[in-house]
């Protein structure tokens, strides 16, 4: 389907008046070079890890979740229902969990049932602020197969877990959709001008999905507890709390905690600030380019845009948020806002 050359959107109110409008943060799992899908073993353990995914959590979540049912195979026998933990009640944790439950006895374990980063989660479908080895044609496969498979996934459970097709309308062409298959995503519209009243630049429409996360994570959380599986609190301090569980085969869905848990070097925090205003009716669209984005959804209309590397905060800066929205307000109406008025926690610098 092509967006029409006479089609004109409404735009966004970005009026911020509290309680109605909220500022969060949220602080990505980023790995250096790679996000990390594969078995460890401890002694007669071995620990599945699926960490490192960036800001593409509940982009790739389904396509990780498959993927670690493929790993867990390798290693119970055929027919075998084994007793399997799960570490951690993200998005990864949940949709893991929500594979294995058929044919396995799973518990889930984390330090947070609720309140994760996959709450503060935009929702956008697309693999954002996620590294993988494009030179090496193994690696470049899995992580296009995971997409795949995450995209599939996610279209076919429909509204009822919050999934909807969206057009992301963008000024430039999105190096981030640029990393997704063409048959998942296909080459965006060129348009001569945005469709938005004074947003009429030239820019593409990629057609892809919204995926809200209060809607997703709730049926997943709700599915899981009508099958008996409640996150269990428990925080892991160190590799011998976690090889303690009584479970042989664990799934590391732990995220950013990884990294210490188990001595890598390679995931750093990205802090992304947000701004939460009142839901809107009519904004059936998204909105990515540079330092703003703009995802309205049923519960919010979410605006962002801020990489914090090697920030690890999870409370929310009331500048920085203001001068988030400033921005997509300037955006919207036509406004060009100073290189110079850019913050250097605005920039992707990786």
């Amino acid at each position: 389907m092509k967006t029409s050359p006479n089609l004109v959107l409404p735009s966004p109110d970005f009026t911020c008046n509290p309680p109605g409008c909220v500022f969060k943060a949220g602080v990505r799992p980023f790995r250096r070079n790679t996000y990390r899908l594969e078995i460890q073993a401890f002694g007669p353990k071995h620990v599945v890890h699926n960490y490192g995914h960036g800001g593409a959590g509940i982009t790739m979540s389904w396509g990780c979740a498959d993927a670690v049912v493929k790993l867990v195979r390798t290693l119970v026998p055929n027919g075998t229902r084994a007793r399997i933990a799960v570490m951690g009640a993200g998005v990864m944790g949940l949709t893991a969990a929500t594979l294995l439950t058929p044919d396995h006895d799973v518990a889930i374990y984390a330090d947070r049932a609720t309140g994760t980063t996959s709450d503060v989660a935009g929702g956008q479908w697309a693999p954002s602020v996620v590294k993988y080895d494009a030179k090496n044609a193994k690696a470049k496969q899995q992580f296009e197969d995971i997409l795949r498979t995450a995209y599939t996934m996610h279209q076919s459970r429909g509204p009822s877990f919050g999934v909807s097709p969206r057009v992301n309308y963008t000024k430039v062409e999105s190096d981030t959709f640029g990393k997704v298959p063409s048959d998942v995503v296909p080459p965006p519209d060129k348009l001569n001008h945005l469709p938005f009243q004074h947003l009429t630049s030239p820019g593409f429409g990629y057609h892809t999905l919204l995926v809200e996360p209060p809607v997703l994570l709730k049926r997943l959380r709700d599915d899981l507890a009508a099958a008996n599986i409640v996150p269990q609190h428990k925080v892991f301090r160190s590799v011998q709390d976690v090889i303690s569980l009584n479970e042989t085969i664990i799934v590391n869905c732990t995220g950013l905690g990884s990294g210490k848990l188990f001595n890598d070097p390679d995931v750093i925090p990205i802090t992304g600030q947000l701004v939460w205003l009142p839901a809107q009716a009519g904004l059936e669209w998204l909105y990515s380019t540079g330092q703003t984005y703009v995802f309205p959804r049923s519960d919010h209309v979410v605006v962002g845009g801020s990489y914090e590397c090697k920030v690890d905060d999870e409370n929310p800066d009331p500048v920085k948020c203001a001068h988030i929205l400033k921005m997509a307000r300037d955006v919207f109406a036509g406004r060009s806002f100073a290189t110079a008025d850019a913050r250097p926690w605005l920039m992707r610098n990786k």
